[in-house]
């Protein structure tokens, strides 16, 4: 399916905020969120389910699934960003229009559970959207941070720039866990969304991927049979490269001083593939959450610790 870009934001324009898994947990980071992206020229109109709670979520999944529709349709509405992730975005899967999606194209942003749009918006509307700041975590933190200031900034470039934003700046120290060079289109998120959507029609297909994820309080025993079970099914046959994310509060318990760290898991599994490897990149569940567009062609090379997008994100 050929790629659908998003239309660039511009000053002035108005972002929707949708709730398409968990409720508030933080009301003052969700009014800092709301506060940060008008100071940024922006209008902002939030759905009806973001003030609601239902379960561990917002709504029933039709009303969220209806939220997020009617922001895609609206014609004054230039941007979607998520209130946050959770564990209920799997739910509206079935229930959007993928065709109306693909139709009107938008800046659409979160992470965690949200992958889970993510990766379905690129498989079934071939939309190119953004893992990275969500409301809460993402504009919600105090802006007086560098790395806070290091997301908005990358994501003002990725929203606003018609053309290809080139090397992404480091802000932490990134590793090299296996030299060398690949070429691919951006494909990933969250390792949960990732290992659940594979093999199904909300994975998306393409030649040749570089590979991104993170996770978060992930033990490696759980780590490496995901992996495992997904190497076994093919799915690193056309990945050219793997970024790796922050990994955090991922330490070993139930098999404590038994397995060998993150690092050795992930080489000894994808040994035989021999595709460079950059971690401890500055995406996930941390302070820092450089965006990350899905399907955008991109060129890494590991020893360089080098991630460069070759192509833009916005039309």
């Amino acid at each position: 399916m050929e790629l659908v870009k998003p239309y660039a934001l511009q000053t002035g324009d108005r972002i929707g905020i949708v709730a398409p898994s968990m409720h508030i947990v933080d009301e003052q980071a969700v009014e800092n969120g709301i506060a940060t992206l008008q100071e940024l020229g922006f209008g902002v109109e939030l759905g009806p389910t973001v003030r609601a709670k239902y379960r561990n979520s917002t709504a029933v999944p039709e009303d969220r699934a209806r939220e997020i529709m009617n922001f895609f349709i609206d014609p004054e509405t230039k941007a979607i960003i998520c209130l946050i992730g959770g564990d209920a975005a799997s739910q509206i899967l079935k229930l959007l229009d993928y065709k109306t999606i693909r139709n009107n194209p938008k800046i659409f942003s979160g992470m965690s559970d949200i992958g889970h749009l993510n990766l379905a918006f690129l498989a079934k509307a071939g939309i190119v959207s953004i893992y990275g700041p969500d409301l809460t975590f993402g504009f919600g933190a105090d802006k007086n941070e560098p790395a806070t200031k290091y997301n908005l900034n990358l994501f003002m470039k990725c929203c606003t720039l018609k053309e290809p934003l080139g090397k992404i700046p480091a802000c932490t120290q990134w590793e090299c866990w296996r030299p060398g060079k690949a070429i691919g289109r951006l494909v990933g998120g969250y390792l949960g969304a990732i290992t659940h959507l594979y093999l199904t029609s909300y994975w998306p297909a393409f030649g040749e991927t570089i590979l991104f994820w993170e996770t978060l309080e992930t033990q490696p025993h759980e780590i490496e049979r995901q992996f495992t079970i997904a190497e076994a099914e093919g799915f690193f046959n056309n990945v050219t490269g793997m970024v790796v994310g922050k990994l955090v509060n991922c330490e070993e318990m139930d098999y404590k001083g038994l397995l060998p760290d993150i690092r050795e898991i992930i080489l000894e599994i994808t040994e035989e593939y021999g595709f460079p490897i950059i971690a401890n990149t500055d995406f996930g569940h941390d302070i820092t959450s450089m965006p990350m567009p899905e399907g955008i062609l991109a060129q890494m090379d590991a020893e360089a610790l080098s991630i460069e997008l070759i192509e833009p994100i916005v039309k």
